[in-house]
C-alpha cells in the first residue's frame, strides 16, 4: 500500500526529507505547496497505541520548525496514517480524521483503493485519470441508492460490482426490454 502511494510523491513534485531522523514516521514528502508525514501500521492495535506519537513527532520535529517564508506551510501539513488492514472501526477512523489538532489525518485502510484518491493535493492535474471526483465503488454505491427496489431485484448480482465489464453491462442491456425495468 505504502509503496503505491510514495512512488506517486517520488513521480510528482515532491521531495522526501531525509535530513531529519523519525522514530514514528516512516517518510515525509514536501512541496512548496504541502506537506505529506506518512506512517503505516499493521493493526488497529498498533495504530491505537502509536498513531498520536506519530502525530506528535510530525508537529514538532517538521511543523513547528516552519519559519519565515515556511511559515504558511503550517497550514498544509497533513499527516497519512496507512493501515494493512481491509478496514478499521469507523467510529475510531472518525475520532482519529476528525481531530484536526496540529494538522489534518487521513486514515487509509486496504479497502481505500486507489489509495491517492483519499489524499487532498494541490497539483496541476493534467491527465483525465486524475480528475476523477470519485472512484467506481462510490459510483455504484450512490446509483444503488437511486433504484426502486423492483428495479434491483432485476439486475443481476454482479451488477453493482465495479470489476463488472462495460461490455458485460452493455450486453446485459441490449438483451432486455425497456419494459422488463420498469
Amino acid at each position: 500500500m505504502i509503496e503505491e502511494i510514495v512512488r506517486f510523491f517520488e513521480e510528482n513534485e515532491y521531495i522526501k526529507l531525509n535530513q531529519l531522523k523519525f522514530n514514528y514516521l516512516n517518510a515525509v514528502y514536501v512541496s512548496p505547496k504541502q506537506i505529506y508525514g506518512f506512517v503505516q501500521f499493521e493493526t488497529e492495535a498498533e495504530l491505537r497505541e502509536n498513531w498520536g506519537k506519530a502525530a506528535d513527532e510530525l508537529a514538532v520535529k517538521l511543523q513547528s520548525r516552519l519559519v519565515k517564508e515556511l511559515h504558511m506551510l503550517i497550514w498544509d501539513v497533513y499527516l497519512i496514517v496507512i493501515i494493512s488492514q481491509d478496514q478499521i472501526d469507523t467510529s475510531y477512523r472518525k475520532l482519529i480524521e476528525n481531530d484536526r489538532h496540529y494538522f489534518r489525518k487521513i486514515v487509509i485502510t486496504k479497502n481505500d483503493a486507489p489509495y491517492i484518491n483519499r489524499i487532498p493535493f494541490v497539483l496541476n492535474l493534467t491527465s483525465d485519470k486524475e480528475l476523477i471526483i470519485f472512484n467506481d465503488t462510490e459510483f455504484f454505491e450512490e446509483f444503488r441508492e437511486c433504484l426502486k427496489p423492483a428495479t434491483l431485484d432485476k439486475l443481476p448480482q454482479d451488477f453493482f460490482n465495479p470489476k463488472f465489464k462495460a461490455d458485460q453491462l452493455t450486453d446485459f442491456f441490449s438483451s432486455i426490454k425497456k419494459d422488463d425495468l420498469n
